[in-house]
């Protein structure tokens, strides 16, 4: 079984990047030991949304019947709760024989779905995540030989891991939409650069600004102006970024058309060991503000639900189109302490400690409200 097993692990930790490739490995498994057919199913008891159920030849309505009542008369099931996780095992190493075959489970179940010989093993069991894998022989064969509980046994640590692989790729996913819907609720273009200059993400705002090709595009994968002078302009503040030479980024104002305002063109720098949501690679963010753009309202009605004063929300505004605090007193046209003690009075009000942990609230909520 040598060969099949190096298969096997092969086939593992590519489901683990892609739990739909696990129908692979319980083909595989099932052929390996001589089964039928095998199911693997995982859940999460904290509602965290990872889950999944996969099965190789087993009837759909064997696996219905199943959770519908007959998992409640297996006689398998009560010694099962006393099997460590990680460890694989036969039916008949669980139940004799003799009192399997006098069960209700066996003569109205396992005779009508053409199953007998089982080996299970509990991928992981506690009080946050059950994962149980089975492969399944039919009714009229031979139990499972030890030789073949011990195949599943050496896979076990692999299947084990690669769950946990998936579950962490599932996690990183929904952090990575996360942050997506929260930028595209923003109401400002967004884009991400990665170590290359190149942008390896871009909101629908952007997408739209980019689209249009007036001012600021796409080039070869890097953003770009249609002004020369801006284009170097743009090319030297992502460059600095990247460098993490200025920790709040360079400002670049893009002309627009006669009468309309500049875009104003912020690119920030993220440290090498920043946990981005977007993934590794990624190193800069570029906020493109619109002065003429109209207020996001879902931002504005997240600071009126924790009591903020027009003159609070419209300083909130700017900081989020990504001014520093003195940049914005100076566009709301008030003095830099006022700015720090509004900013004061709204973290009261908010009940955060920093500017960062503000922001991050407001975004946050305004994804919630509007979702």
């Amino acid at each position: 079984m040598a060969d099949s097993f190096e298969t096997l692990i092969d086939l593992i930790y590519e489901a683990a990047e892609d739990p739909l490739k696990w129908e692979r490995v319980l083909a595989h498994l099932t052929a390996a030991v001589g089964g039928s057919g095998a199911a693997f199913h995982a859940s999460e008891a904290d509602n965290s949304g990872f889950g999944f159920g996969m099965s190789w030849h087993v009837d759909p309505e064997a696996q219905r019947q199943y959770a519908d009542y007959y998992h409640s008369v297996n006689p398998l099931a009560a010694p099962l709760t006393m099997v460590p996780a990680g460890v694989a095992i036969a039916d008949h190493a669980l139940v004799p024989r003799e009192a399997y075959k006098k069960s209700e489970f066996i003569h109205d179940y396992s005779r009508r779905f053409d199953i007998r010989g089982s080996i299970t093993l509990l991928a992981a069991r506690n009080a946050q995540r059950l994962a149980c894998l089975g492969v399944v022989r039919p009714y009229h064969s031979e139990t499972f030989e030890p030789r073949e509980v011990a195949f599943v046994q050496r896979a076990a640590p692999h299947l084990t891991r690669a769950l946990a692989l998936n579950r962490r790729l599932a996690q990183l996913d929904g952090e990575r939409q996360t942050f997506e819907e929260a930028l595209e609720r923003l109401g400002q273009a967004v884009a991400v650069l990665s170590e290359d200059r190149k942008i390896c993400y871009e909101n629908e705002a952007a997408q739209r600004l980019f689209r249009r090709g007036d001012v600021l595009r796409i080039v070869q994968g890097r953003l770009a102006a249609v002004s020369p002078l801006i284009d170097a302009r743009l090319a030297e503040a992502a460059r600095a970024a990247l460098a993490l030479t200025h920790r709040r980024g360079d400002i670049v104002l893009v002309p627009q058309e006669s009468g309309l305002r500049p875009l104003i063109v912020r690119i920030m720098p993220f440290g090498q060991t920043s946990d981005f949501p977007l993934g590794i690679g990624t190193r800069a963010i570029v906020l493109i503000t619109d002065p003429g753009a109209p207020v996001h309202d879902a931002a504005t009605d997240v600071m009126t639900a924790f009591g903020l004063t027009p003159a609070e929300k419209r300083l909130v505004h700017e900081l989020l189109a990504g001014r520093t605090l003195q940049e914005a007193a100076g566009i709301l046209n008030i003095t830099r302490a006022t700015s720090r003690n509004r900013l004061s009075h709204i973290m009261s009000k908010t009940g955060t400690h920093r500017q960062s942990e503000l922001l991050q609230l407001i975004l946050r909520s305004t994804m919630t409200t509007t979702g």
